[in-house]
Parts: C-alpha cells; sequence; structure tokens
C-alpha cells in the first residue's frame, strides 16, 4: 500500500534544491528507501523556473524517455513553475503548494507501475505508457520539445490556491480507481515540508 511518507525524500530532495537554486533534478537514490530499483530506475522528476503562457503558474508533464534514449524504458516528470506569476516574497510559499500538489499528480503514475508488477521490462512499459495516454486522456508526450509537450494538470494561482483542499481524487486519478487517499497525502506532504510554519513566518514578517 503506498503511504505519504514513503515521498518524503523525494518531497525533500525537490524542495530543498528548488528553493535554494530554483531548478531541482531527483534520480536514483534520490527517491529514498521506500522506492522499488526498479521505480528509481524508472522514474525521473525535474523541477524546471520558466515562463508559461497565459495565466498558468505550474504545468506538470510526463515525458517517455524512451522516444529519444533507445535503450531507455522510463519516463521523466517534468514540473514546470513560472515565478513572474506571484509576487517574489511568496516564491517560498507557493513553490511548496505546488510541489506538493504535483507529487500527489506523480503518485498516481507510481501507483499505476506498480499495479503492473513493478516491471521496466519493454512489454510492461507498452502497458504503462497505453493507460496513461489513453486512460488518463493523453496525459503524456514523447517529445523533448516543451512547444510540443502535452500537459497533464495545470492552474494558476488563483485556481490552485482557491481549490487546494477541495480537489477531488479524480483530478489526480484522472477517473481511475485508486487506493490512494491524495487529500490526506496533500495535508500529509504539507505538513512535512514544514508549510505551517512558513505561512507563519510570512504573516508576521516585519
Amino acid at each position: 500500500m503506498i503511504k505519504p511518507l514513503h515521498f518524503y525524500d523525494l518531497l525533500d530532495c525537490l524542495a530543498g534544491q528548488f528553493l535554494s537554486t530554483r531548478s531541482a533534478m531527483c534520480v536514483g537514490k534520490d527517491f529514498g528507501i521506500h522506492f522499488s530499483l526498479n521505480a528509481k530506475e524508472y522514474f525521473s522528476i525535474a523541477v524546471i523556473q520558466e515562463e508559461l503562457h497565459g495565466d498558468l503558474a505550474v504545468r506538470g508533464v510526463l515525458i517517455d524517455d524512451s522516444a529519444h534514449i533507445r535503450s531507455r524504458n522510463g519516463f521523466t516528470f517534468t514540473i514546470y513553475i513560472d515565478p513572474t506569476k506571484f509576487e517574489p516574497e511568496l516564491f517560498d510559499l507557493f513553490s511548496t503548494i505546488i510541489i506538493a500538489h504535483e507529487i500527489c499528480h506523480f503518485a498516481s503514475y507510481y501507483e499505476i507501475f506498480l499495479e503492473l508488477g513493478d516491471d521496466i521490462g519493454a512489454t510492461k512499459h507498452s502497458y504503462f505508457t497505453n493507460i496513461v495516454s489513453y486512460e488518463l486522456i493523453e496525459a503524456i508526450t514523447d517529445e523533448h520539445d516543451s512547444t510540443s509537450q502535452t500537459p497533464f494538470d495545470g492552474h494558476n494561482i488563483i485556481d490552485l490556491l482557491s481549490n487546494l483542499r477541495r480537489f477531488p481524487k479524480e483530478h489526480f486519478s484522472r477517473k481511475r480507481e485508486t487506493a490512494i487517499n491524495y487529500q490526506l497525502f496533500l495535508d500529509s506532504f504539507l505538513n512535512h515540508l514544514n508549510f505551517d510554519e512558513m505561512l507563519n513566518n510570512y504573516r508576521h514578517r516585519e
């Protein structure tokens, strides 16, 4: 059974890097002790600072690595954050919310991977690709070019904040059957990242 604590090392890796350097990459052992060796080989996660079109402040994309690395079966989950869409003093707060929310989305992909047997072979990679591309409404792309990427999740700040604790499980699972309580996961992620303390410090700043 997937639990929120399984993602704590991953959250620490991504948030720690992004809040200090404005970019982050999690691969291999960075996922922590709760992910299988196969999962650590199959997935990588990047957080990138990039200006997004319109009022979007965040966009999540799952990229099929086999499209540009023939010998690799796996995916890179990329989270694009546009800090020009919020005030500089809110960077840490909003980035923390965004990372926590997007890792809830990643949890849905990890759940599918485990349901398929924690297998990185070509056959299961094909099954995984079909599930996320068809059952999840074409939620992946096989291109590296950002102009042709298909976002599976995108939000402006108002939408993200006003619905933060009200997104239904279907928002994350794309109507698939799921054993994940996403609201519990989000609350646990924010608590682990000390969000309340960050918010309190912001409110009492000079």
